[in-house]
């Protein structure tokens, strides 16, 4: 067999915002990772896994089926995804399924190398039908769809497979980057910590991710914006904001109502400045819609003030009972339902 660096495969596609460190692929974000279309018998992925006190988890698929789920232990590992078979063409996807953990001073996955037979032949990937961006929080990196019955919080209990994002961009024929983080919001957290909100770290490859071993991957860069022109950018936002009103005494519903607003037309005009081409979509929902309002009132904002008619809002239903997973949280057929809803919309609003 021979070895083939990440980095040095030219047919090599990457998901998500990763960075390169040396000849491996530093992926951060869920559903992040790579993906090759080879013909080979035998195919082995060598992986680093690089994390303080929460594990990671990788996914590997084969031709767009979920092959396996790993819980990768500290340092390197040679995963065996292929042995001994006849050598056709296959697409084999590997995939962080552990959301981006900013309460970890490291959290890196590298994706170093893969080995495939002597004569293995790489083939080019078809593009995708289009580009999508998600920006979310716990909903978006599939928390409660990875298992049914845990209710510690463990990041076993995501999934970026089953999440509504990474569904959305399998029913679009779509490439989707996803960022997102369980408990963020867009001005503070479930907890009023307005530390913990994404639109201060949209700029950097993986911004919420801070120390050194996170900043030698590349977590810090700049992301490359040319790079990745999103046809679609999704925003599923304010259901922590939501809870840093009704959970805590820091601020009145109306002293939040300015701050929530202001930081939303905000955002928005951030993500037009970096993403000149793209359509915006508030889809909100799921757990609740209590800053529906609010959304509505930042976009027509937004919408007057820059005269941009390419922004607009699209609410999830609400997760009864039997939509509700683990922690309170949507279970994997919300997840399925939402990114059937999710995609007709973004049918739509292309055509």
């Amino acid at each position: 067999m021979k070895r083939i660096a990440a980095t040095e495969i030219p047919e090599l596609v990457r998901h998500g915002r990763t960075a390169e460190e040396g000849s491996s692929l530093s992926v951060f974000w869920t559903a992040s990772g790579m993906e090759v279309r080879v013909k080979t018998g035998s195919l082995f992925v060598e992986v680093e896994s690089v994390y303080g006190g929460l594990e990671l988890w990788t996914d590997i698929l084969i031709d767009g089926e979920l092959s396996q789920r790993i819980q990768l232990p500290r340092g390197i590992s040679r995963i065996p995804v292929l042995q001994g078979l006849e050598a056709k063409p296959r697409t084999v996807r590997v995939l962080r399924d552990t959301q981006a953990m900013a309460q970890d001073s490291m959290s890196v996955l590298r994706i170093r190398a893969v080995e495939v037979d002597e004569d293995a032949v790489f083939e080019e990937i078809p593009a995708p039908e289009m580009l999508l961006e998600i920006i979310g929080d716990s909903i978006t990196s599939g928390e409660g769809a990875g298992l049914e019955r845990q209710e510690d919080w463990v990041p076993a209990v995501f999934s970026a497979v089953n999440s509504y994002g990474y569904l959305t961009a399998q029913l679009l024929n779509a490439r989707v980057n996803i960022l997102s983080s369980s408990g963020w919001g867009l001005y503070a957290s479930w907890d009023a910590n307005t530390e913990c909100a994404l639109p201060p770290y949209y700029r950097p490859v993986c911004g919420l991710e801070k120390g050194a071993e996170n900043e030698a991957a590349g977590a810090q860069r700049d992301w490359d914006f040319s790079s990745f022109r999103p046809d679609v950018i999704v925003i599923n936002l304010g259901t922590n904001d939501s809870g840093a009103i009704n959970n805590n005494d820091r601020w009145t519903k109306e002293e939040y109502r300015p701050l929530f607003i202001e930081t939303a037309v905000r955002f928005l005009k951030t993500l037009r400045e970096l993403n000149p081409g793209s359509y915006v979509l508030w889809a909100y929902g799921m757990l609740g819609n209590d800053m529906a309002g609010w959304i509505g009132e930042a976009i027509e904002q937004y919408r007057a003030s820059e005269n941009d008619g390419r922004v607009s809002y699209f609410e999830f239903r609400n997760c009864d009972q039997e939509h509700l997973g683990v922690r309170y949280h949507p279970n994997r057929l919300a997840h399925r339902e939402a990114a059937e809803a999710l995609a007709a919309e973004i049918r739509r609003i292309l055509e």
